[in-house]
């Protein structure tokens, strides 16, 4: 029973990183992570994540660009493996539980050499960038895409789910899981615009030749293409196509909210399809809930209000990859639930009839009785849904392209902690980080283009 059901390490300690996280106490959640990913080899891999990007947040990116060194290597080795298959590998990472080393979500991979990208691009280390780019390219033509959970179908189960989900109990668990994916899923793509624009913007301002203004025109379509809504795309669009080289820039890059929670949702359904004598059994779904911290964050120049337009909803993403994978995290949630109940089934009958022999003695009544409560707790305890998440991802990435002159100031109203002077330079990037309205929020400028 304790190796199905694993260790409560991360149930118990997720949450104090996340709330920590959401008031901007990063140095402490950054320490909470890293200390779990040390208890926990099984877990390791979800709390670096959680612990570089709590590093980037208090403006330490050296550590946090070490920490992702750390997970795109194992990343990297996972690919390698002989008979690797990307599909599989991502039906796998919805699937898995406790007992089980922890599987990297496609989103994982996408934000984490986002946040890489970034990361050398705040260092100046244009080379490492330059790979970084090239890694988040390769990451995001192989898992944002809805074609994942087409070509890998999980393996069909020999008991008959589809008949136990259209209970009338079963449908009502299964609708609130659904509901809050509705709203969530509204608008939302498997890939990210942000991520492609930041490759964009790279190649545009640091690249070299034509090849490399090519390459900015096709990541800033395809951030279009993702997004029509924000003109930071448009606009170096126009200067990627332009023949005439570029003023001064200033863009603003802005992580705001955090996003969807994740908490287990207990479902009824009926085994009638394997055990008539058993009419429910319990079984546990992750699901996903708002957060409730989506705001719209205030920029100012020189006291004028500056529009931070969204770039990427990282929410609707986790969203929608996720519910393309439910399908199969049911399937195989059920059929766990029908063997689970057949063995208690066979089991229970089994020590019921050595209890009713003749002259069986009082014995064998106890062992019955005992059986019957060791199979209901088997049950129990080891019906979890795995919740093992980034927990610190914010819930969008805005972007905002300014033509801002030196010495002018830059400020989030409300937050005296938040301004900076603008610094000579050709190109800067300003990033923000704002968990939640009233919480501390940080602010740095870095010069990409002296």
């Amino acid at each position: 029973m304790l190796a199905l059901t694993g260790c409560a390490t991360f149930v118990e300690k997720d949450p104090r990183v996340r709330a920590f996280g959401e008031e901007a106490e990063f140095e402490t959640a950054a320490q909470i992570a890293k200390d779990a990913g040390a208890d926990s080899s099984k877990d390791a891999l979800v709390w670096k994540l959680d612990e570089a990007v709590a590093l980037r947040a208090q403006g330490k990116l050296r550590e946090s660009a070490r920490v992702l060194e750390e997970v795109e290597s194992a990343f990297r080795a996972e690919e390698d493996k002989p008979g690797f298959s990307i599909s599989g590998s991502t039906l796998a990472a919805f699937s898995n539980g406790y007992a089980e080393e922890y599987r990297a979500k496609p989103y994982d991979r996408i934000y984490a050499s986002t946040y890489q990208a970034l990361n050398l691009l705040e260092l100046h280390d244009a080379a490492a960038a330059r790979v970084s780019m090239a890694r988040l390219r390769f990451v995001q033509e192989s898992y944002g895409s809805g074609q994942l959970y087409l070509a890998a179908k999980p393996s069909e189960s020999k008991y008959d789910v589809t008949k136990a989900s259209h209970d009338a109990r079963t449908k009502e668990g299964l609708s609130m899981i659904q509901e809050d994916l509705d709203g969530l899923t509204s608008g939302g793509t498997y890939d990210d615009a942000f991520s492609h624009w930041l490759q964009g913007m790279f190649f545009l301002r640091l690249g070299e030749g034509p090849s490399d203004r090519e390459r900015a025109r096709k990541e800033l379509l395809a951030a279009k293409h993702l997004n029509a809504n924000n003109p930071a795309f448009e606009k170096d669009l126009k200067d990627c196509e332009a023949t005439s080289e570029p003023g001064r820039v200033v863009y603003v890059v802005a992580e705001t909210g955090m996003c969807p929670e994740w908490h287990e949702q207990r479902v009824d359904i009926p085994l009638f399809v394997v055990a008539p004598r058993i009419p429910y059994v319990g079984v546990a779904l992750p699901a996903l809930r708002p957060s409730g911290l989506r705001y719209n964050l205030k920029l100012q120049l020189d006291g004028k209000n500056v529009a931070l337009d969204t770039a990427g909803r990282t929410e609707a993403l986790i969203a929608k990859h996720f519910e393309a994978a439910l399908p199969g995290i049911k399937t195989q949630a059920f059929t766990a639930a029908a063997v689970k109940a057949t063995a208690s089934y066979l089991i229970n009958k089994s020590s019921e009839q050595a209890a009713n022999r003749p002259n069986s003695g009082t014995g064998a009544g106890l062992w019955s009785l005992a059986t019957k409560i060791g199979t209901g707790l088997y049950s129990y305890k080891s019906t979890k849904a795995d919740l093992r998440n980034w927990s610190l991802l914010p819930a969008t990435f805005s972007v905002a392209r300014l033509e801002a002159r030196p010495g002018q100031k830059l400020i989030v109203p409300g937050h005296p902690e938040a301004n900076l002077t603008l610094p000579e330079g050709k190109v800067l990037l300003v990033s923000i980080k704002s968990t939640k309205e009233h919480s501390p929020i940080t602010l740095r400028c870095t010069i990409l283009v002296p």
